[in-house]
């Protein structure tokens, strides 16, 4: 969702707030709204959940490498070898 802002014609201050586009003009008398805005700030978007067989599995080698690389040579994983390879096995 979009983020407006709006001048506080009592106290002269802006205020954001956060609303649908078809409510962006529901507010309280004393607030008018900015016809171009400061700034854009969108609310809720971001990536999509990945899909499986996906990049999730690029980011998981990732995590793996970077604990690795935290963790050096006292790197121990809680599951066997074999247990990795038949997790991976039914993506």
């Amino acid at each position: 969702m979009p983020v407006y802002q709006y001048r506080d014609t009592q106290n002269g201050g802006v205020v954001e707030l956060e609303r649908r586009v078809d409510e962006r003009d529901e507010v309280p008398a004393h607030l008018k709204r900015f016809s171009v805005p400061q700034k854009l700030v969108l609310v809720g978007v971001g990536e999509s959940a990945p899909e499986p067989g996906s990049d999730h599995v690029k980011n998981i080698m990732r995590g793996y490498y970077k604990y690795e690389c935290r963790q050096g040579s006292r790197f121990k994983s809680s599951y066997t070898p074999d247990q990795v390879k038949r997790a991976w096995s039914q993506e």
